[in-house]
């Protein structure tokens, strides 16, 4: 570990003389404002990702609930289903593991998660679509969520299909799926402030009006953090990815209410794709600061009523959890293995909601701690305004006997000491603390220095960004925390 980096834990490790100034974080665990629903921990997961029992226990440790299949894929495949469900291209029958329908769904019941699907668009039928949905309630995966399409709305791309073509689309896929399988519930692909203001402006509005009576649940896809390739990664921009949360949903919420007034307060909003920037070329590479934008992005999603989010996506060499791919069959790229040792920074935010924090959301506010300015022309993908440097979630437990907190410190430069208040749970001292940071917050733990880089090494260094655990004695009612530099915070508190 490096020295400046040990320091700085061993002193988060010790409580600090209570005082009053600076930043307070007023918790009350009287005060619930909802559930934290399970479906926020999903990835998603593509025919030619791998599902050996290393990356199964991977998935098992991170808390993974569940799994958007497959992927973004819509189009260029059949499934064969005389030979029991197997992915085919044109001219081949793939051999990976996960191209078995059959696979996938024993996968996602070896590390207890669900799966969600992404409805192929392109080249085929209701028909075809409706089989599909069958084989699913055939094998016991009935009464799950399908989305019709991935991004068909941008109009630059190949697959681009225009607004009344869309809405036709839902008006034909979804009454054949449905009758399939009555239970299943049907998405609708949903572009965003950038399609909705700018690219396409209408959009979405025309979309949900035309085919609201098939609507189950949007499928919105989050990406932040966007920067200038001569410029460098900017983490502020990625650290401030959280504050759209609140303002995308409002505005989500207002076009149900203009155009579908009769489903507004059932059709459901889900993120089917979210993360910074997740390619190199716009600022990828998973970094700390990725990870503490997760961190607060999921509360957030919690918060503000968000029923799944999949974040994007499990296996990639630049914006998977891990690096690595599996060949989708003998013409392809050779399998790379997963090394066992590389693991992107998000995926330990996600195991802190998912394993560390509570079900239930309850009352936690932030007051004092200062803040940083973020302003570019990035203005419907960045957030544009003040970004404060603390944040802050808890949780509570089932039956009231525990309480987690989760602190949130941007600063990349200091550690920021808290006061913590507490109403309506009186803790022991004792308690479990989990710190996730780094050296800095552009940190990551891939391997950049030689080619190709961010793929899997099988001698990888070790992580430069790190979770770790450890006991930590000091709360009560109100008491004093210490948060490293760019950093998260959990501890896990129990009734007195």
């Amino acid at each position: 570990m490096r020295p400046r980096l040990h320091a700085l834990l061993l002193a988060a490790a010790i409580p600090s003389p209570l005082v009053v100034a600076g930043p307070v974080i007023a918790v009350d665990a009287r005060r619930d404002l909802g559930p934290v629903p399970r479906r926020l921990f999903g990835t998603n997961l593509r025919q030619n990702m791998q599902a050996d029992a290393a990356v199964r226990a991977f998935l098992k440790e991170t808390g993974i609930t569940l799994f958007r299949y497959p992927d973004s894929v819509d189009t260029g495949y059949t499934w064969d289903w005389g030979a029991g469900g197997v992915m085919t291209k044109p001219g081949k029958t793939l051999t990976s593991r996960l191209s078995r329908f059959d696979e996938a769904l024993a996968l996602a019941r070896n590390v207890k998660a669900e799966l969600f699907f992404t409805t192929k668009i392109h080249d085929t039928t209701p028909q075809e679509a409706a089989r599909w949905v069958a084989e699913a309630k055939r094998r016991g995966a009935g009464g799950s969520y399908w989305c019709l399409g991935n991004e068909p709305y941008f109009k630059d791309s190949p697959d681009h299909i225009p607004r009344d073509a869309y809405i036709n689309l839902v008006r034909r896929f979804a009454p054949a799926m449905k009758d399939a399988d009555p239970a299943i519930k049907i998405g609708i692909a949903w572009g965003g402030p950038y399609i909705e203001e700018q690219a396409d402006p209408g959009r979405d509005s025309a979309v949900l009006r035309g085919a609201a009576e098939q609507v189950d649940f949007i499928d919105f896809h989050f990406y932040t953090g966007r920067w200038e390739k001569d410029k460098g990664i900017d983490a502020k921009r990625i650290l401030a990815g959280s504050q759209l949360v609140r303002a995308h949903v409002r505005k989500f919420r207002e076009i149900f209410r203009r155009e579908a007034p009769a489903r507004s307060d059932t059709i459901e909003i889900h993120y089917w794709e979210w993360n910074g920037p997740p390619w190199p070329d716009v600022g990828g590479i998973q970094t700390l600061a990725t990870a503490l934008h997760a961190a607060d992005t999921l509360g957030e999603l919690a918060r503000n009523g968000v029923k799944a989010a999949i974040q994007y996506n499990l296996q990639e060499h630049a914006c998977g959890l891990i690096p690595g791919w599996e060949a989708e069959g003998p013409h392809d790229w050779p399998t790379e293995p997963w090394n066992g040792r590389t693991v992107r920074p998000l995926a330990h935010a996600i195991r802190l909601w998912s394993r560390e924090m509570g079900p239930t959301l309850v009352a936690c506010d932030v007051s004092g701690g200062g803040s940083f300015t973020t302003q570019d022309w990035h203005t419907l993908v960045n957030y544009q305004g003040e970004v404060p440097l603390l944040a802050a979630h808890a949780t509570r437990s089932t039956d009231g006997k525990g309480l987690q907190l989760m602190a949130i410190n941007r600063d990349d430069r200091e550690m920021t000491d808290v006061t913590v208040a507490l109403e309506g749970f009186a803790p022991v001292p004792e308690t479990a603390r989990w710190v996730l940071t780094g050296p800095s917050a552009t940190s990551h733990n891939d391997v950049s220095d030689r080619q190709p880089a961010y793929h899997s090494f099988a001698d990888a260094p070790g992580p430069s960004v790190t979770l770790t655990t450890s006991a930590w004695r000091g709360a009560a009612s109100r008491f004093r925390l210490t948060l490293p530099p760019c950093s998260v915070t959990v501890l896990r508190m129990s009734a007195e």
